[in-house]
């Protein structure tokens, strides 16, 4: 048949471009020289098989659905081999050879294109043009892994060899699987950013592959690209019915593969942003890959919530003007809420000036009111560097008040089927926002609950400043002070004196509570919370004082 001339016609002219692309360059053991030598040798082996693929015999692949089938497969087989060719190539290409073997090496590729158009039952006009790709020179070179982990699953050694030289260069890391049982073996022990599959391999074949990982759930969130031999529509339907994220087939042409590789793992990577804006790097990519409904679900948690709120803020929006507010504002954000997630926590919302974050869930931590108190320091301890590059531009300092609090919350996607949104609802959340709003009352910069003084008494010092009700809220709540860098020196001992003082106020003991804290304020005599105390205690000495309450009603939010 017309098709096979064709085909033995250019396999005859591609031996002959090998033959004047070996005299030109002598074997020797380098690189180069190597891949010469192989492709020569299989542009022999492609020549000397196409009898076996296609016998002068043969006859119409429609008379038969026998003779379909094997007509599939020996285009299939005979693809396998070109695809060794133009890999070969192709690196011979991405090599920097000299320029005669450069313009050989494009004769070369004719010669493999009429190959394929014969093998297609096409005419050489009906190719795209020939995928050339550039020197080497023109590819990006990348730190191995940057650009992601792949698994390449091929029965074939030598296109696991091609995918790997080609794929490296630009930055990825490689894994190999020789056959289907192997693929799900190391999905199931790893994470990989994206998986070439082959269809046609032993034990397991691709089709039987892609049903397991859909059924697993790995294909949400891991893309698959198939990249076979075989050609025909009903195979690329099937794959992609089953889950595949893309079909190629063989032979590879480079530009195609890492359009359809880069445009698989840019989705992927759209998907894992959509986390983290919440989470960290790490627990963003996991929850990506591998998302656990019963980490997303509603359930009740033990957490630790922050509010961060930035001071005078409608002050300074009022002079700054919208444009310099917003560039403010997501600097200074921006600043804070990396601390947050390098600290482990999730990143709940913004309010307008205010922050919003969260540890002990999705994943539990034990320590999460270490951390969330950890993160609140480092954000005070920022702020000098922060003013450094601002208040030249805002004309006044960046301040805070944060207030943190633990305990049973109801986590999981607030948001909506149009906005995943994940945080706490309930109580403890109120609370904290109190608590950061007890702040300003105070004059402080951090204050949190005593169900977190509790948790943390043996890693940081606080001080008790009193016992509060705050509105909405009817379970008193009391109120401590963590200590931060600038409060006053000898904070052991200085803050057992106000303790003291606060103790006795609460007892009814009013000259004795002024008395110790008077001389607590004789060493401190800025400290914002003591003068409130004092305060309280003058109010309750006056004659015409209501009934004592040692529970402080805090005004406002």
């Amino acid at each position: 048949m017309a098709a096979r001339q064709n085909l033995a016609s250019a396999a005859e002219r591609l031996c002959r471009v090998t033959d004047r692309l070996a005299a030109l360059y002598p074997a020797t053991d380098d690189i180069l020289g190597r891949d010469l030598g192989n492709f020569k040798n299989e542009a022999a082996l492609f020549q000397s098989e196409i009898p076996g693929w296609f016998p002068v015999s043969s006859r119409l692949p429609d008379h038969t659905r026998d003779e379909q089938e094997r007509l599939r497969e020996a285009r299939h087989d005979a693809r396998n081999r070109l695809n060794h060719l133009f890999g070969i190539i192709q690196l011979i290409r991405l090599g920097k050879p000299p320029v005669t073997l450069l313009h050989l090496s494009s004769e070369a590729v004719r010669s493999l294109e009429a190959c394929l158009a014969a093998i297609t039952a096409m005419t050489p006009e009906q190719l795209p043009e020939p995928d050339l790709p550039p020197p080497a020179t023109a590819v990006a070179m990348l730190t191995p892994g940057s650009a992601g982990h792949l698994l390449i699953a091929d029965d074939d050694a030598g296109n696991r060899s091609i995918l790997g030289r080609l794929l490296e260069p630009h930055g990825f890391r490689l894994a190999f699987a020789e056959n289907g049982v192997d693929v799900i073996r190391q999905m199931a022990a790893q994470d990989f950013d994206a998986v070439l599959l082959d269809i046609q391999m032993p034990e397991m074949d691709g089709f039987e592959v892609l049903s397991r990982l859909r059924e697993s759930g790995q294909l949400r969130n891991t893309p698959v690209i198939v990249v076979t031999g075989l050609q025909e529509e009903q195979d690329a339907v099937r794959c992609i019915e089953n889950g595949a994220e893309d079909f190629l087939s063989r032979p590879i042409r480079p530009a195609l593969l890492m359009a359809r590789l880069s445009a698989s793992l840019e989705k992927k990577r759209l998907r894992e942003k959509v986390f983290e804006q919440h989470f960290t790097r790490e627990l963003a990519r996991e929850l990506a890959r591998n998302p656990d409904p019963m980490k997303m679900q509603a359930r009740q948690a033990d957490v630790s919530v922050m509010f961060c709120d930035i001071r005078g803020f409608s002050a300074v929006s009022e002079r700054l003007g919208p444009t310099q507010t917003v560039d403010w504002l997501s600097g200074v954000m921006g600043e804070f809420s990396s601390i947050v997630i390098d600290h482990g926590g999730v990143l709940v919302d913004y309010t307008g000036d205010e922050l919003l974050a969260m540890w002990g869930a999705p994943n539990e931590q034990p320590n999460h009111a270490e951390l969330a108190c950890r993160a609140a320091l480092e954000i005070l301890r920022c702020l000098p560097a922060l003013n450094e590059i601002w208040q030249p531009r805002v004309g006044a300092e960046t301040e805070v008040g944060i207030g943190i609090n633990s305990g049973e919350a109801l986590v999981g996607n607030i948001g909506t089927h149009r906005k995943f949104k994940y945080g706490p609802l309930g109580t403890a959340v109120n609370l904290a926002s109190r608590v950061q709003g007890a702040t300003k009352f105070f004059k402080a910069s951090l204050l949190i609950t005593g169900e977190t003084a509790e948790k943390i008494r043996t890693t940081f010092q606080t001080r008790r400043l009193c016992q509060v009700r705050v509105q909405n809220i009817s379970t008193p709540v009391h109120l401590h002070e963590l200590k931060v860098p600038g409060i006053f020196d000898e904070w052991e001992r200085l803050s057992s004196r106000y303790e003291a003082a606060l103790v006795l106020f609460e007892k009814g003991e009013f000259h004795e509570a002024r008395r110790d804290l008077l001389a607590f304020l004789g060493e401190v005599p800025e400290d914002s919370p003591g003068k409130r105390l004092l305060d309280r205690i003058d109010e309750a000495l006056r004659p015409d004082a209501p009934g004592f309450e040692a529970i402080w009603s805090l005004p406002g939010k």
